[in-house]
C-alpha cells in the first residue's frame, strides 16, 4: 500500500509539473503575442501621428502661401489705385 501511495504521489507531482510547464509556456506565448500586437499598434499610432503632423505642416504652408499671394494682390491693387492713371470709380 505504501508503494502504491508513493507511486500515486510521484505521478501526481509529475502531472502537476507538466501542467505548470504547459501553463507557463502558454502564458509566455500569449504575453509575447500581446507584446508584438502592442508594438504594432503603437507603431501604427506613431505613423498616424506623424502623418497628421506632416499634413498639418503642408496645410499650414499652403495657407501661408495663399495668404502671401492674396496679400500681394491687395498691395498691387492699392498701388494701382493710388496712381494717377487710375480711373475714379
Amino acid at each position: 500500500m505504501t508503494r502504491a501511495l508513493d507511486a500515486v504521489d510521484r505521478a501526481h507531482a509529475r502531472a502537476a509539473t507538466v501542467l505548470h510547464n504547459v501553463r507557463n509556456d502558454l502564458l509566455h506565448r500569449l504575453a509575447d503575442r500581446i507584446e508584438r500586437a502592442e508594438l504594432r499598434t503603437n507603431s501604427a499610432f506613431e505613423r498616424a501621428r506623424n502623418g497628421v503632423h506632416k499634413v498639418d505642416e503642408v496645410s499650414a504652408d499652403v495657407v501661408n502661401r495663399a495668404q502671401g499671394v492674396v496679400g500681394q494682390a491687395i498691395e498691387k491693387a492699392r498701388v494701382i489705385r493710388s496712381q494717377r492713371q487710375h480711373v475714379v470709380s
